[in-house]
């Protein structure tokens, strides 16, 4: 008896898809000037903290799908002997910009993201990625027929463009095992990519959807991350993956919050609470429109999760979460317009049950 072929691993992203990021950051329009804005914001944040103090938030939604490619982009610039003309600026402070509370904060970015102590005395108070609570709990399991493949996840991809070439960094993580492996799955990369595994923490919405799951894991194959999953609740979650092996020295988080989000009226560097687990929150696309996430994705061709093509335009849990009905389509396939359609982005979260949520 033959026995059965295992689940076809997710390739690793090509050179020629991050390359287009970095070129279309030279762009001046405003897609391409935001593009720029918040690979110079990332960029000032690794040079500053150190790229193995840097972790991503990544829960395999439209904006932090976002995020982890204009990540992927800056890292591939910074460990690649690119031409200079294509390598993130660093941020930078204009002389007469104000400051903000966050601290040292000006024009939108720190002068030295260094110099922003990560607790501050007092601030309003805000949850630092999701507002998620309770105790900490083992992550829901995958289904057994879970397939990685990149080709489960129907968001536009370029098939035609060469693979990394002479990757130089291993995909085999170093970290030590969580201090409660019962409430906490590890999920490093198992391909090599030509920069280090990227620090990776996903926490999930009680009762996740399935696919959005396999996505978020297809991802982090496929990105080279080093990917820390957690059940809620957000604090204590949080808590462990920064006394972990995976977690321990992240100063930083980067954080897919977008102005309009639940918790979004934040700047773009902002210390957690004293209260929570101590680091700085970084927001690059805090300023970006549901319409230049759309067209960040679709134009550059980045796989998201298939939910979106459903009907979704905001993710949350199988709970709270239905299609917008502003999309509803008896004449489409499946009977829902794709989440790019939406016009009215006041809208986006009409599909979530809980409007904090």
């Amino acid at each position: 008896m033959t026995a059965p072929e295992p689940p076809v691993s997710t390739p690793p992203i090509r050179t020629a898809e991050l390359l287009r990021v970095l070129q279309r950051a030279k762009q001046q329009d405003d897609l391409g000037v935001k593009i720029a804005s918040a690979m110079a914001l990332i960029q000032s944040v690794l040079d500053d903290l150190g790229e193995s103090a840097v972790a991503i938030s990544f829960n395999g939604g439209k904006d932090c799908t976002v995020l982890l490619h204009l990540l992927a982009a800056v890292l591939l610039a910074r460990h690649s002997n690119l031409p200079a003309d294509l390598a993130p600026s660093t941020a930078s402070a204009a002389p007469d910009a104000p400051s903000t509370p966050a601290g040292n904060v000006v024009n939108g970015h720190a002068a030295s993201v260094s110099s922003i102590p990560l607790s501050p005395p007092s601030r309003q108070s805000h949850d630092p990625i999701d507002p998620i609570e309770g105790p900490t709990t083992a992550p829901p399991p995958l289904p057994s027929s879970t397939n990685l493949s990149s080709s489960n996840f129907p968001g536009p991809s370029s098939s035609n463009s060469a693979p990394f070439e002479n990757p130089t960094y291993s995909s085999t993580s170093t970290s030590a095992a969580p201090p409660h492996p019962s409430s906490a799955t590890h999920h490093p990369p198992h391909t090599p990519h030509p920069y280090p595994p990227i620090k990776s923490v996903y926490i999930t919405a009680p009762n996740p959807f399935p696919s959005l799951d396999a996505f978020v894991l297809a991802s982090a194959e496929r990105y080279g991350m080093d990917l820390w999953r957690f059940g809620g609740g957000m604090k204590a979650a949080l808590e462990e993956y920064l006394g972990c092996g995976g977690g321990k020295g992240v100063k930083g988080v980067l954080v897919g919050t977008r102005r309009g989000d639940p918790n979004g009226e934040v700047p773009e560097l902002a210390p957690t609470d004293p209260s929570w687990p101590s680091f700085l929150r970084v927001h690059p696309i805090l300023s970006w429109s549901y319409a230049d996430i759309w067209t960040f994705l679709r134009e550059l061709d980045v796989e998201w999760c298939h939910l979106y093509d459903e009907g979704y335009t905001s993710l949350g849990s199988t709970i709270n979460t239905v299609p917008n009905p502003l999309l509803r389509n008896p004449s489409a396939p499946g009977g829902w317009d794709p989440a790019w359609k939406l016009l009215d982005e006041s809208q986006e979260r009409a599909g979530r049950l809980d409007s904090s949520s």
